[in-house]
Formats: structure tokens, C-alpha cells, sequence
């Protein structure tokens, strides 16, 4: 599969509503310009991770190297060229048995080597880094996914924060509106220090808002530390009034595009780290298959033509034509080799049956999370209209004098934990 299908796959997940896919070069080369008070959306977000993110820089050039090697194994079919030239002079002083002056000149030579056939070796090492090169391929998908859903997870824990934030400081008006209608002073002074207590709730939600941020600002690798905001997402959107006219049909989780029997069978033919084992153990087989066949020999053919031209005698023209088989085994490493190649394979295999069963359970909790998350989110609906309708009640019965101060407060409390 190549690098581009894979991408417009998992680019599927790149916006959590609407849905839709985008093709490499937009994933890639989307303009983001973020200047100061930028509201950025979680599809900017992500652009700008994928732009910036070193990881998968790291993993881009991990892939080209392993496609040069590629090019390097099947170089070993390519024919050899080699050319010289040179000049030799030597000058004696007895010329007696000696010519006094002797030349060559010049003197020029040129070769062709040729590997004709090894009994596959060499079609070992090219399949073995083929299969490198697609691990390279799902690396660097895995660094896409991995900065893909690190974004959108940093981005909805802003947005977690800023609500509870915006819930904190919703408490300090709340306290100071039921401190304008405490009854005495004991009422007042509890007022006071409930006061006091959503201040430091205000004051603790706005670092990790502020941290939330600088997350983000992280997961995005920004050179500067930019004071941005953030959009809401249809499945994250708090209502400037909280609760009213709050019905449950304000919630709409998203459906799965795909049968729960599935999932599983999904994860195992999508994950780029199982497919990075898969073809990693791929690889060590075609190792072990070059290590089975060291000892084969090499059939090699080469021509070559010489041109000398000297002072002695006539110029001298030479062609060489030669084909040879040869082979060196050295046996003690051969059997080590071949145990060893063994083993890797085994680990390999031993490694992809020990992921796909994490990931198999991995799968049934993510499941059982999102049924617990839809149903406490459900539920929750119910719990805050009872306790925004308990609020309204009791601070009534409070005004009236029929309930007492911590009445008050406890309904306080539990309305704002229901938020």
C-alpha cells in the first residue's frame, strides 16, 4: 500500500465533525497563519503539527534512507565500470643490463565487471530491504497517527479546561449573589469563605487552562509561544448559560462507521506498528535466507581492453575476456549465523503474536470506554436538570426562610459539580 493511500486512510480521523478525507499534498502543505488572538480550529491545529512536528521529519528521512538501500542492494546487478590511465618513467645510471631510459607512455586501460547470477543472494537482500522500506513506509504513518491523535487530545483538554474554568468562575458570581441575600452573620462569613474556597477553584483551572494551551502550543512545535484560542467542536460546545433550555438532545455522539465485530479484524489490518512487525519479520526471513546461501558461489563475467605505448617495444594492445565462479564459506560462522537468524525470526514472530493480543484488549477497552462515556454523559443531563431545578428551589425556600444557609450551599455544591 503505498504512502498516499495510506494517508488518505487515516486522514479519515483528521476532523472530529464533519468526517471527510483530504489527499497528502493538503495534509502537508495546508497555510496556517497564526498570529496573536488566532482562534484556531482542530483541523488548524493538526496542519500545523504535521508542518512543524520533528517526529515525523525524523521518520520521513528514516523512509528515504531505507528506499537508498533499496537502490544500493539492487546495484549489485549493475555492471561495474572502471577506467585508468598513467605514465611511468624510470631513469638508470648503468645501462649496462639496464635501458637507461625506459617510458611508458601512456598507458590506458578500461574494464566492465558483470554479476551474472549468485543463486539469489543478492534477490534476498533487495526483497530484505523492500521489507525495510515498507516498516519505514508504516513508521511513518505510525508518527502521523501518533501526532494526529496527540494533537486532538491536547486540543479538547484545553477546551476541558476552559470549561471547568468558566465553571469555577460561574461559582464566585453564584457565592457573591448568595452572599448579597445571607441572612445574619453567620450566613456571611460562610458566604465568605465559599467565596474564598471558588476563588482558588478559579485560580488552580486557570494555570491548567493556561498549561492546557502550552501543551498544545507543543504538540504544534511553535517556535514562539503565541497567545491563541480555540474553537468549540460540535461535540464539544458549552452554552454561554450553562443549563438553560438544556435537553438531552443536545448531545449527538458519533456513530461508528463500522460493526462493533469488526473492530478488532479493523485494528489488526490498520495498525501501522503491526504492520511495522509484520514486515520487519518479512525482512529478517529474506536475511535468513541470504545467510543460507553465503556459501553459494558468484558467477561473474568482465572484459576489459588495455593500450600501452612505451619506447622499448611496440605498443602493445591487450583484451581481456574472463568468467569466473568462486565462493568462500566460513563453515563455524555459517552454523552460528544460520541459529541466529532463527532465533530473530522467531522473536519476530513471537513480537507481532504478543502486539496483536494487547492490541485485541486494547480494542474491547476503547469500546467498553466510549459505552461508559456515552451513557455517563447521558445520565448526566438528568442530573443537572434536577440540580439546576433543586438550586432554583432551595434558594427560594432560602429567600422565604423556610431552609437554612447551608441548605443553600449544599444545593450550590451539587450544582456545580453536576456542571
Amino acid at each position: 500500500m503505498s504512502i498516499k493511500k495510506l494517508l488518505i486512510i487515516f486522514s479519515i480521523l483528521f476532523i472530529a465533525s464533519p468526517i471527510y478525507a483530504i489527499d497528502e499534498d493538503e495534509l502537508f502543505s495546508r497555510k496556517i497563519k497564526i498570529t496573536q488572538g488566532s482562534e484556531l480550529s482542530v483541523a488548524d491545529c493538526v496542519a500545523l503539527a504535521f508542518k512543524n512536528s520533528p517526529k515525523i521529519k525524523r521518520q520521513k528521512y528514516n523512509l528515504d534512507i531505507a528506499k537508498s538501500n533499496v537502490g544500493i542492494a539492487r546495484s549489485a546487478y549493475f555492471p561495474i565500470f572502471s577506467a585508468g590511465v598513467g605514465f611511468y618513467n624510470e631513469n638508470n645510471s648503468n645501462s649496462v643490463y639496464y635501458n637507461k631510459t625506459y617510458r611508458n607512455l601512456p598507458s590506458v586501460s578500461i574494464a566492465l565487471n558483470k554479476l551474472i547470477w549468485d543463486f539469489g543472494k543478492t534477490t534476498a537482500l533487495i526483497k530484505m530491504d523492500d521489507f525495510h522500506k515498507i516498516a519505514a513506509e508504516y513508521e511513518f504513518m505510525d508518527s502521523i497517527c501518533a501526532t494526529l491523535f496527540d494533537t486532538k487530545a491536547k486540543y479538547y483538554k484545553v477546551l476541558k479546561f476552559k470549561a471547568k474554568l468558566a465553571i469555577a468562575q460561574k461559582d464566585v458570581e453564584m457565592g457573591k449573589r448568595f452572599l448579597k441575600i445571607s441572612r445574619g452573620l453567620p450566613d456571611k462569613e460562610t458566604a465568605e469563605v465559599a467565596i474564598s474556597n471558588s476563588i482558588g477553584d478559579v485560580i488552580n483551572f486557570e494555570k491548567d487552562y493556561k498549561n492546557a494551551l502550552l501543551d498544545l502550543n507543543n504538540s504544534m512545535y511553535l517556535d514562539t509561544n503565541v497567545d491563541f484560542k480555540v474553537k468549540n467542536t460540535k461535540t464539544f460546545y458549552l452554552k454561554p448559560n450553562f443549563t438553560e433550555n438544556l435537553t438531552r438532545s443536545d448531545f449527538n455522539p458519533e456513530k461508528f462507521k463500522f460493526s462493533r465485530d469488526n473492530a478488532v479484524q479493523i485494528a489488526y489490518e490498520n495498525s501501522p506498528d503491526l504492520q511495522v512487525l509484520v514486515n520487519t519479520k518479512k525482512a529478517m526471513e529474506q536475511s535468513l535466507i541470504y545467510v543460507k546461501r553465503m556459501y553459494f558461489p558468484e558467477l561473474k563475467a568482465n572484459v576489459g581492453y588495455g593500450f600501452n605505448n612505451n619506447n622499448i617495444s611496440d605498443t602493445n594492445n591487450s583484451l581481456q575476456v574472463g568468467v569466473n565462479l568462486s565462493s568462500t564459506v566460513n563453515l563455524m560462522e555459517l552454523r552460528h549465523s544460520l541459529k541466529k537468524g532463527d532465533a530473530q525470526v522467531n522473536r519476530a514472530d513471537n513480537e507481532i503474536t504478543l502486539f496483536k493480543k494487547d492490541l485485541y484488549y486494547e480494542v474491547k477497552r476503547a469500546l467498553n470506554n466510549v459505552d461508559k462515556a456515552e451513557r455517563i454523559t447521558i445520565e448526566t443531563f438528568d442530573t443537572i436538570k434536577d440540580a439546576t431545578d433543586e438550586l432554583k428551589l432551595v434558594e427560594a425556600e432560602y429567600k422565604s426562610g423556610k431552609l437554612d444557609y447551608m441548605a443553600l450551599q449544599n444545593a450550590r455544591k451539587d450544582y456545580i459539580n453536576a456542571l
